[in-house]
């Protein structure tokens, strides 16, 4: 059956370049490209395309440490008697006491940076 160009909702008998690159794109061609790299050159093209997702370190490290501090403020306000025991605690604390509960608090906070920092140097260094 030979169709002439003009006819509508026929294709015509010699493809054009518009025509096979459609068709190519369309029987998968580029699917074998994505799995396997045509040429040594292209192993990181094709390992970029595959790279796993980026884990957040400092996101997860810090919402463990709100997670701890908000459980341990619920166990506290929870009970009547903590609550009663914890406000003792602190109207009681002299400020030497508080000073240097605050730098331990300031150590813990810039340990924890050290740790993300730690975490993420050596993820750089295995990709």
């Amino acid at each position: 059956m030979n169709a002439s160009a003009e006819t509508p909702g026929t294709t015509p008998e010699h493809p054009t370049d518009t025509d096979a690159a459609v068709t190519a794109v369309i029987a998968g061609w580029n699917d074998r490209a994505h799995d396997e790299p045509a040429s040594p050159s292209d192993t990181g093209a094709a390992a970029s395309a595959h790279a796993r997702p980026t884990v957040r370190w400092g996101a997860l490290v810090w919402s463990l440490l709100f997670g701890a501090l908000a459980g341990t403020a619920l166990w506290i306000m929870l009970d009547p008697d903590r609550r009663e025991a914890t406000g003792e605690w602190l109207t009681t604390l002299s400020p030497l006491a508080a000073a240097l509960y605050a730098v331990v608090v300031l150590g813990i906070i810039v340990a924890l940076f050290g740790i993300v920092g730690l975490i993420r140097r050596g993820e750089r260094a295995t990709r």
